[in-house]
């Protein structure tokens, strides 16, 4: 399990690699709707407007060769994430394939 540094920012775009592949990520925070995932390999979208719960794993799906997984954590209760907070008390948490995650789900 690895913490993703994100910043409290509204919109924000970041890269992981992981196995030996680069992975571009965006997050946004829509308000009251929530906050949106995208997940990119290269200029391919992966993965589109995954709505980020607490707890909840972010991909869940093998066959999208995604090495893993991806989860936000409240760290102070178990509402879903908003930006104000990112870094702070919701954290991003890369998961890798085949680990439990051990954080409370």
């Amino acid at each position: 399990m690895q913490l993703i540094q994100i910043s409290p920012i509204e919109a924000q775009q970041f890269i992981l690699t992981l196995e030996g592949m680069d992975y571009r990520f965006r997050l946004l925070d829509r308000g009251n709707v929530g906050v949106f995932l995208d997940v990119y390999y290269g200029a391919v979208p992966l993965l589109t407007g995954i709505l980020c719960l607490d707890r909840v794993r972010l991909i869940r799906s093998a066959y999208l060769e995604f090495p893993g997984d991806l989860m936000f954590v409240d760290q102070q209760g178990f509402n879903h994430p908003s930006y104000k907070d990112f870094g702070n008390r919701y954290l991003l948490y890369y998961l890798e394939s085949g680990i439990d995650d051990g954080i409370g789900i």
